[in-house]
């Protein structure tokens, strides 16, 4: 059985993009792989949101040119589909579309590759019986057997388990890519395929195994996050994101946001702005990247680029 194919509608695909956006709900620590109640945040982790709501923006660079900038939602589910109906018009007249990573065959066989463990490793190892026993039980939901969860890195098994088991639709920011493919539409990956799987490498063992942990005892619970998540990105609430991104208490908490968020936030700037200074260019990014502080939209603001809420 693989877990990847060359339909981006399933599989390692949608594991990468998920991840993006569920990670920081669940992240707390090295703790004992026993499960543990979860705790309510204490503290705003965030900061401040300059923009609370809205997902597709107008972005006017200092010499005047316009592009567009739309937050998605890495699911295939109707509703997170219909909020792009308003995005999808712009996306039509893009010079450019840029998006967090241009997935290709390479990329999908350096991903496919990234999620199994090293020959002669095991997740049952790494996770006691008992443990790996609940995460086999729940993994049975997204057609794994035990000797494909077994071969499975932490990160990747957290991944697949935060998605609806139902959810077999294309994900928007696919779907988004056919469309400009289909066009024509010049293509910009703002990310690459190994910086994206080096951030999920780059989180210690013992906060993969908690996070592992921690879905699999609460499997259900954060499945009615995913629900709410959606819910409000159909209604653009990104306040409402980030409160259900954040609801638990994370030992881990800013050393998560600078890796997960922060410096992608900063690096994905970076290699916009020449599309934005050109003009007509569409970017699509996971909306938990346009909030706060230190969020692209008030990184482009500090920028000297002027924004106007379209939807």
């Amino acid at each position: 059985m693989t877990i990847c194919s060359a339909d981006p509608s399933t599989g390692a695909l949608k594991v990468l993009l998920r991840i993006l956006v569920v990670w920081l709900v669940v992240v707390r620590g090295a703790v004992a792989l026993e499960c543990v109640p979860l705790e309510p945040a204490d503290r705003n982790v965030f900061g401040a949101l300059h923009h609370e709501h809205g997902l597709l923006w107008e972005v006017t660079a200092p010499g005047g040119q316009r592009s567009r900038l739309f937050g998605t939602m890495h699911v295939g589910d109707p509703r997170v589909h219909g909020a792009a109906e308003a995005a999808r018009t712009y996306l039509a007249d893009a010079r450019v579309f840029a998006l967090e990573v241009v997935l290709d065959a390479t990329a999908m066989n350096s991903l496919q590759a990234a999620m199994f463990l090293a020959p002669g490793q095991r997740l049952e190892t790494q996770l006691g019986g008992n443990l790996f026993e609940r995460v086999v039980g729940v993994a049975s939901a997204y057609g794994l057997n035990r000797d494909i969860v077994g071969r499975m890195k932490p990160w990747a098994v957290f991944a697949t388990l935060s998605l609806p088991p139902g959810d077999t639709g294309l994900a928007l920011d696919f779907a988004l890519l056919e469309q400009a493919r289909t066009a024509g539409t010049a293509l910009l990956g703002l990310e690459s395929i190994q910086e994206q799987i080096a951030v999920f490498e780059s989180i210690g063992l013992p906060d993969q195994l908690a996070i592992v942990r921690d879905m699999a005892c609460h499997h259900d619970r954060f499945q009615t996050d995913m629900e709410t998540m959606i819910e409000r990105y159909a209604a653009g609430d990104l306040r409402g994101l980030v409160d259900v991104a954040f609801k638990y208490s994370t030992q881990n908490s800013d050393d998560m946001l600078e890796t997960l968020i922060w410096e992608r936030n900063g690096r994905m700037v970076e290699r916009m702005l020449p599309e934005l200074e050109r003009g007509d260019a569409f970017v699509a990014i996971g909306a938990l990247h346009l909030p706060g502080e230190r969020g692209v939209l008030e990184l482009l603001v500090r920028r000297g680029y002027r924004l106007k809420l379209l939807y």
